[in-house]
């Protein structure tokens, strides 16, 4: 059965008090999952127009308010895939 990557981005993001980049990488990470596509490492920085350092800062921010949650495909690489904001944590 083939997995299905899909998200719509949902502007409650805007409420949640993250940082402009967090905000963005969400944005982003949202962005190549509209495409129904897991969204790797390398798809997220190749569409980012900060440093690597600055991504990995906004992903663990993303992750640590349960924006984002991450998953290891059978490939082994880590995908970056955003929760439904019923499952988001507030500041």
């Amino acid at each position: 059965m083939a997995e299905h990557f899909h998200a719509v981005m949902d502007r409650n993001i805007f409420r949640l008090g993250l940082s402009v980049e967090a905000t963005s990488a969400y944005i982003v990470v949202t962005s190549v999952q509209s495409e129904d596509r897991a969204p790797a490492f390398q798809d997220l920085s190749a569409r980012w127009t900060l440093s690597d350092e600055a991504l990995v800062r906004a992903l663990e921010e993303l992750i640590r308010r349960d924006v984002v949650r991450t998953r290891t495909g059978p490939d082994g690489l880590v995908c970056y895939l955003a929760q439904p904001s019923s499952m988001w944590r507030p500041a």
